[in-house]
């Protein structure tokens, strides 16, 4: 059990950092909480009058923050999940207007074993009118045990009203000495890991220095929220640095196996001859949960990729016009779809099947079938209600599942929205009589269908049920979404937003999910770049970030034991410039570039259509899409230059070139005795070096290929031999326990 943290009142002084007047200093980390307007993810929670826009006075820019207090009244900024790794202090200005003599407490806000706490009080001293003074905390002062941060509070202390004070230029910070090491470039692969004691986790980053690359002495990577403590980082050409001596530095290494699921943060530091350091947060790892239930037989057993792009006229087809062998295509049906030419399922299902595509039809009945009273929860009840309009609804997804009917697999995505909207309405703070918060059951529903409820959860089992039994061959998949919980699992913390997927999970179980196949889930359905969706941080330090969006798929597919298909992925990309069918987005290349990461979440397919008039399709990307396709589909490249470095006893050193696919998911090392029949085989991760123990004494011939994400092999690589001496049972090694 955690000690109880106590309030307590220190005596604040106020610090001035050389070089710094409300800028960045040469060497100064920085994580802005407010210049001009609140950083990343921040929200104004407080209770307070508060002006977030006040013109003068300002400390630097345009814009500063006005509070008037009345009793105990707070500002107060909330982030939850804030992230102050690599951090030392919580700088801001403050200004006591023209009467000043304030007085303040400030303090942070934490979450402590899952319950909201304040962290110790820091008292401010009354300020003084018309002065910018800089205020420096030190963080271990704010929060002694290192809880998780969901904001910061400046609270009145008087006990009564004051004069409106001003705040401006907010950060954590970190004062790094200009002549020490720089940090640049760093990268983690993959972001999401399974801690199966065999995946490997590459960490990589450039560090140069002002007096020359020969004034670093250590570079490490802080890995002591994984329990493994300082890790050293090489430049020496076998650590998965590229080239030795490049400046590039490297590590490779893999979780043990057990280590907890969550959401992690890792920091890099550097540190010179003298002394001097730095530090870069390398932002979110998650380490994964085993994903839910297996993947169907009747379709591909690794990561599939597709979009909405097909035509039934010869040489229109931009899936079949690529050249590529994609998965999967996927296809709208809404509300009156029969009238959309004849058979028209029928016809998207057979011209997928001939072209050797699954197909997914999208069914979007809800939002059309009469009466139209808009789109969201409170339509939908109302609806449902009506016994005509629940048969009409069944009717057309019945027409439909027949139009299906066939030898080969067909998906039913039942529902964008839909769950999602029902599960929303349910945690309003306006639900309908009756219906209680996560529970379908207590939605009533005109179903009128012997041997299930008149309820939500019963309309729900009855339309899986009535697709698997009026077409066999499909696989029915309902779809989940991130927002359900009438919360948004990108502002809280990683455990709430698991929690919310669990919720999901078994609000839709409740409702047939348990009886589907499969789940489907979204990131987004616009474009960053038209400014109708946030843009997502994909070096995954801020939130919105993709890690988070990962997580919750993971807790999703383990709550529910389905695998998942990530649809209607936003298909802009950054060569883009922001004109109608040409947004830019970042989403795409984040799953090209990290499919591993979404396999171990759960994900078995990715497709991509824009999800409105004017966003980017495949046709529009510039070609993006395609050419990574071919990346994904084509087989990796035979690895180059594998060597033995050194032979001692039966352990051999080996070596090789890495491979720069961005799907890499792991080498396959084979050897075999010159004099004897049989073979080994090791999978080595992601790591480009290796120490072999040879089981006995002899001459060994040892090559490597490498496999991606969707299980693709490469070439093997030219052989080496290598005769080692020694019998490995004849050696006694150290067991070294970590």
């Amino acid at each position: 059990m955690r000690r109880k943290i106590i309030s307590i009142f220190l005596l604040l002084s106020f610090l001035a950092i050389p070089g710094f007047n409300g800028q960045s200093a040469p060497g100064l980390m920085e994580i802005t909480i407010y210049d001009d307007a609140l950083g990343q993810g921040w929200e104004n929670w407080s209770w307070a009058q508060v002006n977030l826009a006040a013109s003068a006075p300002v400390h630097s820019g345009s814009y500063s923050i006005a509070v008037t207090y009345g009793a105990w009244e707070g500002l107060y900024l909330h982030k939850a999940g804030t992230d102050t790794l690599g951090t030392t202090h919580l700088r801001f200005f403050v200004n006591g207007g023209g009467a000043g003599w304030q007085q303040v407490n400030v303090y942070m806000n934490l979450e402590v074993d899952g319950s909201p706490q304040n962290g110790p009080m820091v008292g401010m001293p009354p300020l003084p009118a018309n002065t910018w003074l800089e205020v420096n905390i030190d963080l271990n002062t704010l929060n002694p045990d290192n809880d998780i941060v969901t904001g910061i509070t400046w609270q009145d202390a008087s006990g009564g009203s004051q004069p409106t004070l001003y705040i401006d230029d907010i950060a954590f910070i970190s004062p790094e000495d200009p002549d020490g090491p720089q940090i640049s470039d760093a990268s983690l692969w993959p972001r999401s890991i399974p801690a199966d004691g065999e995946t490997s986790l590459v960490v990589r980053a450039r560090v140069s220095d002002p007096q020359g690359a020969g004034d670093i002495s250590a570079v490490n990577l802080d890995a002591s929220s994984l329990d493994l403590g300082l890790i050293a980082m090489k430049d020496d050409g076998r650590s998965n640095d590229g080239a030795a001596g490049d400046g590039l530095y490297g590590t490779a290494f893999h979780l043990p196996a057990g280590t907890p699921t969550g959401e992690y943060k890792l920091l890099l530091s550097s540190v010179d001859l003298v002394g001097h350091a730095s530090a870069l947060p390398m932002g979110a790892l998650n380490v994964l949960a085993p994903p839910g239930g297996v993947i169907p037989d009747a379709i591909p057993g690794h990561i599939g990729w597709g979009s909405n792009a097909w035509s039934e006229t010869p040489g229109q087809d931009w899936q079949v016009e690529s050249g590529l062998p994609w998965d999967y295509v996927y296809q709208y049906i809404t509300y009156g779809w029969e009238s959309w030419g004849t058979n028209f399922t029928y016809r998207f299902v057979r011209q997928a099947w001939s072209k050797g595509y699954i197909p997914m039809v999208t069914v979007y009945l809800m939002l059309g079938t009469p009466p139209d009273c808009g789109e969201g929860g409170a339509c939908y009840a109302s609806k449902l209600k009506n016994a005509a309009t629940v048969q009409a609804y069944l009717d057309s997804l019945q027409r439909a599942a027949q139009e299906a009917q066939g030898n080969k697999a067909v998906i039913f995505n039942l529902e964008p929205d839909f769950y999602g909207f029902m599960q929303q309405l349910s945690n309003s703070n306006d639900p309908p009589p009756g219906v209680q918060p996560d529970d379908p059951s207590s939605y009533p529903v005109a179903l009128n269908k012997s041997g299930y409820a008149n309820t939500l959860a019963g309309f729900g089992r009855y339309m899986v049920d009535l697709v698997h039994a009026t077409a066999p061959n499909a696989l029915v998949a309902p779809m989940a979404s991130m927002w359900a919980t009438n919360g948004d699992p990108q502002t809280v913390t990683s455990q709430q937003a698991a929690q919310m997927a669990q919720r999901t999970a078994a609000f839709i179980d409740a409702m047939g999910g348990a009886q589907s196949d499969l789940l489907v889930v979204e990131w987004s359905d616009r474009d960053a770049g038209s400014g109708l969706r946030p843009w997502w941080d994909d070096t995954d330090r801020e939130s919105p970030r993709p890690t988070r969006a990962i997580l919750w798929a993971n807790a999703l597919s383990q709550a529910s034991n389905k695998r998942l298909f990530l649809w209607q992925m936003p298909v802009g990309n950054m060569s883009l410039d922001n004109t109608c069918d040409h947004y830019q987005d970042n989403r795409a290349a984040y799953a090209f570039n990290h499919p591993r990461d979404l396999v171990d979440a759960g994900v078995v397919g990715v497709l991509f259509g824009g999800g409105a008039a004017c966003m980017t399709q495949v046709w529009t990307d510039g070609g993006y899409v395609a050419s990574q396709g071919a990346i994904a589909y084509e087989a990796p490249a035979q690895p180059q230059n594998l060597a033995v470095e050194a032979i001692n006893g039966p352990l051999v050193n080996l070596r090789w070139d890495e491979n720069v696919e961005p799907d890499l998911w792991r080498y396959r090392l084979q050897y075999q005795n010159n004099a004897v029949s049989g073979i080994y085989v090791v999978y080595l991760g992601k790591r480009n070096s290796y120490s072999l123990l040879l089981p006995q004494a002899g001459s060994w011939q040892i090559t490597i290929a490498a496999q991606d994400a969707m299980g693709k092999q490469s070439v093997m690589s030219a052989p080496v031999n290598a005769t080692t001496v020694s019998n490995a049972a004849g050696i006694h090694l150290p067991l070294v326990l970590r």
